[in-house]
């Protein structure tokens, strides 16, 4: 009978997740009830849901949340929803700024229109960054992955880890996002449909259960595929994208192997590396490395720069 479930879920739930979450959308917009209110029973109940799967059926236990690690992500979690919060603020205050002046290219959009090039284009944007911050060269790039580590150093994936990450890369995920929403104009309501989508897929691509998406694999960045970007072996890496997999497919850092699990998770162990429960330490990390070690270059990343002394 368990047998059976796991099959269920593995070949429904997403494609269920995903219908409820443009219902959400629909009904909300159709009957012009409040865009966060909506948003604010959405999202608990979404992770009510993926988190109950996970402790019934999950994939790897040696991948489950511990006590250990629950405390750990609360912590990032604290700082990371005040600097998000901060920055949504400061984008909220100079949208009101710039409707007048400058309301953007999509202010008038219908939301069928603004939602699919909103994600399109910040999707490209966020690809980029992403891409850079693992694979790029020089004191930026490595000062940028060491932020970014944060994300990648613990081994294990589970939806409520999906907001583990410093704070200055929360900051710049969440500045980029609001830069490219508010340069395009985005109407609330493009944006509320926006926001539930990369809700959906950010939080569920770190989902601890089998998901076997099929060829919604080549539409969403989901469970299957970012896993794989979580993988300490480089042949598994790949998937820089956060919702949207055009563009790994398009610029050929697309890695989809159905079925097949990374052996490990996180990165390989190098001198001078925190641990991801030292919050402190990773929090410093960025502007402690040297040559001598403890730079943060994950070897499952073969182009990471060896940083120089000066970085």
């Amino acid at each position: 009978m368990k047998n059976t479930l796991r099959s269920v879920i593995a070949y429904s739930l997403y494609p269920f997740l995903l219908a409820a979450t443009l219902a959400v959308i629909v009904v909300t917009l159709r009957n012009h009830w409040d865009l966060q209110r909506s948003m604010s029973h959405y999202l608990p109940a979404l992770l009510v849901v993926l988190m109950l799967a996970e402790r019934a059926f999950p994939m790897s236990p040696r991948w489950g949340m511990t006590w250990r690690s629950f405390w750990r992500d609360i912590r990032y979690l604290a700082m990371d929803g005040a600097v998000i919060a901060g920055t949504r603020l400061a984008a909220g205050l100079l949208a009101l700024r710039l409707a007048e002046t400058y309301p953007g290219p999509l202010a008038h959009a219908s939301v069928l229109m603004a939602v699919p090039i909103g994600l399109l284009t910040w999707d490209l944007a966020q690809y980029a960054l992403h891409r850079y911050s693992h694979e790029g060269k020089g004191p930026v790039a490595g000062f940028l992955w060491r932020a970014h580590l944060a994300h990648h150093l613990p081994d294990r994936l589970y939806v409520f880890m999906h907001g583990v990450f410093h704070p200055f890369n929360a900051f710049l995920n969440a500045a980029l996002l609001q830069a490219v929403f508010l340069g395009l104009g985005l109407s609330p309501e493009a944006v509320f449909a926006a926001m539930l989508l990369i809700d959906l897929q950010t939080i569920v691509s770190h989902f601890n259960v089998e998901i076997r998406a099929g060829w919604f694999n080549y539409l969403f960045i989901g469970t299957e595929l970012h896993r794989a970007h979580h993988s300490a072996e480089v042949e598994e890496a790949g998937n820089y994208g956060t919702i949207l997999s055009i563009w790994d497919l398009v610029f050929g850092s697309f890695r989809y192997r159905p079925g097949v699990a990374p052996v490990s998770l996180g990165v390989h162990p190098e001198p001078g590396l925190p641990l991801s429960e030292e919050v402190l330490r990773v929090l410093a990390h960025p502007f402690r490395a040297s040559a001598s070690g403890g730079a943060g270059r994950n070897p499952a990343w073969g182009s990471r720069p060896a940083e120089s002394p000066a970085a």
